[in-house]
């Protein structure tokens, strides 16, 4: 709202200029109590400060909240932003600016003053984001923790992705059904004894070479972190012949929501269309108004309503309205 606000500075102004019962109008008691006004120019200069400050959150729980998009692999560099900014601001020449991002931080440390105690999912989705991996992992912790913290925190994820990569791994078969194939055709025949030994190497090759997976991507060069409209869900697809397992590892740590603003908007929806005057709705006919009314919002341009009556009309063999009907 401050943002509009300034909008309607010079408004103001002239209403201070022009309009006499502009300050008689503040001067008046209103239930006792005197009206907060006219905004000075002190007002406007805190209001613009304010807006500069609250845009970056305003920015990040726009992203946070998004429903439509990955947002789990940039939920820890927003916080690592506003972490740096509100130690940035908190020693402020503003003593009112100064005075509420003191306020902010200590709110914030509450939170996120401590990383032991923060999701390790938030950790592990910043490390599967080919931009980032281990090393902004270890960058920003040692920017804002003690040398202790980021031992014990990095530790941990480390040990939590190989645990991972243990689990995701215990079914994975990395030869292909053609070596398989081969395989069988080697022992079936006792002489080629030479061949089956080079199968059975190869095997346990790519055996090792999988176990080294976690080594290997960690390893890899980055994806620049300034590249445009990066997919991270498209890097995964395409380098999931590279890194089967941990592809699959992406694939179910990326699509973990980062807010519950996805499911309270839809317990909130269901509450608009189960109202007391439908409350006998069966559960199949709300799921499919709640579905219907997603995919109509998920559409760019929508549903033409128009064209809907009209095919349906010439379906049902309805005549077109403008037709006239005779006798």
């Amino acid at each position: 709202m401050l943002h509009v606000a300034l909008k309607c500075q010079k408004a103001f102004e002239r209403y201070e200029e022009e309009d006499d019962k502009y300050f008689t109008h503040f001067q008046e008691n209103e239930g006792g109590k005197k009206k907060f006004g006219p905004p000075s120019t002190v007002d406007w200069n805190n209001a613009r400060i304010f807006v500069n400050f609250l845009q970056s959150f305003y920015d990040v729980t726009l992203k946070f909240s998004a429903t439509k998009s990955v947002s789990i692999n940039c939920f820890y560099n927003e916080i690592c932003e506003l972490h740096n900014q509100i130690n940035e601001l908190s020693g402020n020449d503003d003593n009112l600016l100064s005075k509420m991002v003191s306020n902010m931080k200590l709110k914030f440390d509450k939170y996120w003053g401590n990383p032991e105690n923060i999701n390790l999912l938030m950790f592990l989705a910043i490390v599967l984001d080919p931009r980032y991996k281990m090393g902004y992992v270890n960058f920003s912790l040692q920017y804002f923790y003690n040398v202790q913290t980021v031992a014990s925190v990095t530790l941990l994820i480390e040990h939590t992705l190989n645990r991972l990569y243990a689990v995701y791994g215990g079914g994975f078969k990395p030869m292909s059904d053609e070596s398989s194939k081969l395989h069988e055709l080697a022992s079936s025949n006792q002489r080629r004894t030479f061949l089956s030994n080079f199968i059975k190497h190869q095997k346990e090759h790519s055996v090792l070479e999988s176990c080294n997976e976690v080594e290997k991507y960690l390893g890899d060069e980055n994806v620049n972190p300034l590249t445009p409209s990066f997919d991270i869900l498209l890097w995964w697809k395409v380098n999931s012949t590279k890194y089967n397992i941990l592809a699959m590892i992406a694939r179910d740590v990326l699509a973990v929501p980062v807010s519950s603003v996805a499911s309270e908007q839809a317990f909130s929806t269901g509450g608009r269309i189960l109202d007391p005057y439908r409350s006998s709705l069966n559960p199949k006919t709300v799921n499919y108004l709640i579905c219907t009314q997603s995919w109509l919002k998920g559409t760019n341009e929508g549903v033409s309503l128009e064209i809907a009556e009209e095919e349906d009309a010439e379906e049902l063999g309805v005549a077109d309205s403008s037709a006239t009907i005779t006798d």
